[in-house]
């Protein structure tokens, strides 16, 4: 007799996601006037990258699918001989919830239009900052993706965002920029790889 309920409450339970807010363009940090719907976002795959720049070194990257899987991959590229190999990858597994706070954090660095990835795209950076030079690398890197027909690469789109080092650019929207990217890497479980990575820096 109590099974219509529980059907019910489960049910409840598994649309609690279906009608996510969607975020507002005045929260973008980086000049977005159009954003998608939330839901639309939350089948978006984000990419974040740490360390490493154009000369090598030891870098560390994320990968949060739509089905909240995320992959950590710390890789190293040997500035001399441009070699790349890996030092250590794993696959976690996000809750919802979890996973839902993150993708909240790093929208507001999200650029309001995803291109498609034969073009050749700049990153876009907190409103106000500037690129100050070639070597102005950021501390982080974030791509989203947006597959499109799983069966087709014809449809993918693509947007880029670096966060600027402080010493680059410290106006407010760098500040709050900063202050959501890492907030949002906080979130993410306990990796073993991202620990190895850290005690190279």
């Amino acid at each position: 007799m109590f099974r219509p309920v529980a059907s019910l409450f489960a049910a409840a339970i598994l649309c609690g996601s279906c009608n996510r807010p969607t975020p507002e363009p005045s929260q973008s940090l980086v000049g977005a006037t159009e954003i998608p719907s939330a839901d639309d976002l939350s089948r978006e795959t984000i990419y974040i990258t740490r360390g490493a720049n154009d000369w090598g070194g030891d870098r560390l990257s994320y990968e949060l699918r739509p089905n909240d899987s995320l992959s950590v991959t710390h890789t190293y590229s040997d500035p001399r001989s441009a070699a790349e190999g890996v030092k250590g990858k794993e696959t976690l597994r996000m809750s919802p919830g979890v996973a839902a706070q993150f993708r909240k954090l790093m929208w507001r660095v999200r650029p309001g239009k995803l291109e498609g990835q034969g073009l050749d795209k700049d990153e876009v950076r907190p409103v106000g900052c500037e690129r100050q030079g070639p070597h102005d690398f950021g501390e982080v890197g974030v791509a989203f993706f947006d597959e499109g027909d799983a069966r087709a690469s014809e449809d993918d789109r693509v947007g880029l965002f670096e966060l600027p080092s402080a010493n680059s650019c410290n106006r407010p929207a760098a500040t709050e920029a900063r202050e959501a990217v890492w907030d949002a890497l906080r979130l993410l479980p306990k990796s073993k790889v991202a620990a190895g990575f850290d005690r190279t820096q």
